[in-house]
């Protein structure tokens, strides 16, 4: 009877008392830092105790999804996104470890929104930052940007960087380790550099669809992965311990003579060291200095595993640079081509087939990638190459595009092959990531 009347008084008890209000501070910042921003606000309406909760939380985000009305009213929906912020911020008391804006369809007609709340994320203690924007036009990074010297991670759109930009009593940021650049562009290429060396941790650099017609500069010790992808007037890169490089460059104009990147392709191969995985996209091949297919650097690169190229393989030059990579790289396994033909004045007649077929130059590739195949004599020798020459090759995967007819993918398939194991995919759908 006892035991019953415990019981009874637990239940009344567990019935009345209120757990989520008396939840630890730390426990209720958690739970609505994953909670879409309005609804993070809407629990100020639970209890007296979450009332004010949602100003001190550590993690933000502001989605322009989330403002989305259903008239479709694009202008009404900026504003509402743009009040709803500029109220937030101006409410939120204590620190800001992690703020994000992503405004995808919402475009904002000018910087300084953005202005006024990266000068309160800078007395925020903020660390990472994450501004996906998009603007009308380019927006000036904000100077108050460079006094949040605590920041370790930042990605940013649709922004400009000047030769005004890196002020001069600028403490730098001692604790950055990866940065991410997107649709930028850069107006002083010596500040880019100096941007760089004030981040003695940098190990993560992105640069994805940047324009720059200064000269950009990026010397770092310290670098791991580096991803550059844009129009450059000129760009030298000393980042000799990178394990990952992906290098674009693409075009201002079509007149390729007139907007061709002055990017010493040599000088960059021989600093590199540790690499493992690299990609050289765009015309970096085309555009590489003839110099370098005489002074070749007696090097190799022993934990290079994975190389995508952007590549002619009927262009003299680009085959024989290709080459040299390939005969550089004897740990070598996934090779992943995007053909191009650009008509050479000086073609590569039967040059794949004039690989010396004892070196074994593919001993360990287990995977091969030609996407827009066309079955040019060039590609077929090449084909035929490593089908010969991969003893442990697993899959070559063809994307033709529709160029090739019946009878031609019948031949593919027929092909000789040194691996057992070799199976030769015509892919019909999307390409898969190799």
């Amino acid at each position: 009877m006892d035991h019953r009347r415990s019981s009874t008084k637990l239940c009344k008890y567990v019935a009345h008392e209120d757990f989520i209000s008396n939840l630890p501070d730390g426990l209720k910042d958690k739970i609505l830092c994953c909670l879409p921003i309005k609804e993070a606000v809407a629990t100020c309406l639970l209890s007296r105790n979450w009332r004010y909760t949602w100003t001190s939380m550590t993690e933000l985000m502001f989605r322009g999804d989330d403002f989305a009305s259903e008239n479709g009213n694009v202008n009404d929906d900026v504003s509402r996104f743009l009040k709803f912020t500029d109220m937030f911020l101006s409410l939120h008391d204590g620190p800001i470890l992690k703020f994000g804006l992503n405004t995808k369809d919402i475009q904002i007609s000018t910087g300084g929104h953005i202005y006024r709340w990266m000068l309160i994320l800078s007395r925020k203690r903020i660390k990472e930052l994450q501004l996906r924007t998009t603007m009308q036009t380019c927006y000036k990074i904000p100077s108050s940007f460079f006094s949040c010297h605590e920041l370790e991670s930042v990605q940013l759109h649709f922004c400009r960087l000047t030769t005004s930009q890196l002020p001069l009593l600028s403490k730098g940021f001692k604790q950055l380790h990866t940065l991410h650049l997107q649709y930028c562009y850069v107006v002083g290429g010596n500040n880019f550099a100096d941007l760089v060396a004030s981040c003695p941790n940098l190990n993560k650099l992105t640069l994805n669809r940047i324009l720059s017609l200064a000269d950009i500069n990026i010397h770092s010790t310290k670098l791991k992965i580096l991803t550059v992808d844009g129009y450059f007037k000129h760009l030298n890169l000393h980042t000799p311990y990178l394990t990952s490089a992906v290098i674009k460059l693409r075009h201002l104009s079509r007149d390729a003579s007139k907007t061709r990147c002055n990017f010493i392709f040599s000088q960059f191969i021989a600093s590199l060291s540790d690499v493992e995985d690299i990609s050289f996209l765009g015309p970096i091949l085309e555009h590489a200095e003839h110099e370098f297919l005489v002074l070749k650097p007696p090097k190799s690169f022993n934990r290079l595993t994975k190389i995508s190229l952007d590549l002619d393989l009927g262009n003299l030059k680009e085959a024989n640079l290709a080459l040299y990579l390939f005969q550089h790289a004897p740990y070598l396994q996934l090779i992943n081509l995007q053909l191009t033909s650009k008509k050479p004045m000086v073609p590569a007649v039967h040059f794949w087939e004039s690989i010396d077929r004892h070196v074994c130059l593919f001993q360990n590739v287990r995977v091969v990638g030609m996407i827009n195949f066309t079955g040019s004599g060039a590609e077929l020798g090449f084909l035929k190459l490593i089908l010969e020459d991969a003893p442990v090759l697993k899959k070559a995967l063809i994307k033709d595009y529709g160029k090739l007819g019946k009878d031609d993918l019948k031949n593919l398939l027929k092909m000789r092959r040194a691996s057992k194991d070799a199976e030769i995919v015509i892919l019909s759908g999307s390409v898969p990531p190799l």
